[in-house]
């Protein structure tokens, strides 16, 4: 992906957030902006965005100023979905979770690209999984998380009445030195996991949702539509769609010809989109296979090999090998811990 990333579209919420945070610090924003090159007046930028390297650039220069470790944190905390745009207005539109969470993944490219979420409603248990799609540094990538994760954390429990006691957020990282504050906000948040990710009861999915309105709803997603076209972002779909088909069946996950012939296109096609997305089938399988393989290792009746063998694996070890390659731990260790944690 070399340094393509720098010239993808952030939205102006939030870095303009990110100003608002730092301004009521007391840096000087405006000769922060001027420092980290950009010419486009503050006022302007909430409606026309900037690109990635340029709020790289303004969250660097932040940093420098603050050294504040709960800036993701708070910057999550302000950016509930009326934050979002149209992706927001959609979300909030939504008939329940599950039409909600499936809208946040198909259009997730508009307000999220440095990253990828997979959304799994399998089982009792349902998530939304976070990978950054870029490499960066120990302290970016801590700060995205907790972005990301807190941001969904309010906009979930802002839909749903039942409050956040229904949620727990993952975080593949140790506990950070504010870790206490960020227990007074999300009760129920674990550290030093297998991956990010934000956990919930599936029973959810159902609930209706207090905002939902099915005319507000059409609206909204015809809005993230054309944004998609004005900014050239309709890149992001055909990634979306193959994550949610890739699910395991009696005979393993479809094929690329399988998925491709589902989505109505020539294996080259599909294959030529993925790459134009930054990414490729395998690499889809492999993160299906991560997904699906916590998710089955939390059943206790089924055996390790049971579970290599559902995932596609004819070699129990070469599961083993990859599940410690995406976790740091055996699958008989992740059981042990997920156990000691009951």
């Amino acid at each position: 992906m070399d340094e393509e990333w720098r010239r993808w579209f952030v939205p102006g919420v939030v870095p303009v957030t990110l100003l608002e945070i730092a301004e009521e610090r007391g840096v000087d924003v405006d000769g922060l902006l001027e420092r980290a090159g950009i010419a486009t007046p503050r006022a302007e930028i909430f409606e026309t965005g900037v690109t990635m390297g340029q709020h790289a650039e303004v969250l660097a220069a932040i940093h420098g100023e603050l050294r504040d470790p709960r800036l993701g944190f708070e910057l999550g905390w302000r950016l509930p979905p009326t934050a979002l745009g149209s992706v927001g207005y959609a979300i909030l539109a939504s008939a329940n979770l599950g039409e909600a969470l499936e809208l946040l993944q198909r259009f997730w490219h508009l307000i999220g690209r440095a990253t990828a979420i997979v959304v799994d409603t399998a089982g009792e248990v349902g998530s939304v999984t976070l990978d950054l799609r870029v490499s960066a540094e120990r302290w970016v990538d801590t700060f995205v998380k907790e972005t990301t994760m807190v941001s969904m954390v309010r906009g979930a429990t802002a839909m749903m009445p039942a409050g956040p006691e229904n949620l727990e957020v993952w975080f593949d990282f140790a506990e950070p030195d504010h870790g206490d504050y960020v227990r007074e906000r999300l009760p129920r948040v674990r550290w030093d996991m297998p991956t990010t990710q934000m956990r919930f009861p599936v029973h959810l999915l159902e609930r209706k949702l207090a905002m939902s309105n099915p005319v507000g709803l059409r609206a909204a997603v015809k809005w993230c539509e054309r944004e998609e076209r004005m900014r050239g972002m309709a890149d992001g779909r055909v990634t979306a769609r193959v994550q949610s088909d890739l699910q395991p069946g009696p005979s393993g996950y479809p094929s690329l010809e399988q998925t491709a012939r589902k989505l109505g296109m020539a294996p080259r096609t599909l294959r030529r989109h993925l790459k134009d997305e930054g990414t490729g089938f395998s690499e889809l399988l492999e993160g299906a296979r991560r997904r699906d393989a916590m998710r089955l290792l939390d059943n206790p009746d089924l055996a390790a090999h049971e579970v290599a063998t559902m995932l596609g694996y004819v070699d129990a070890a070469n599961f083993t090998r990859a599940f410690r390659r995406w976790t740091g731990r055996t699958p008989t260790q992740y059981r042990a811990q997920a156990a000691s944690e009951r």
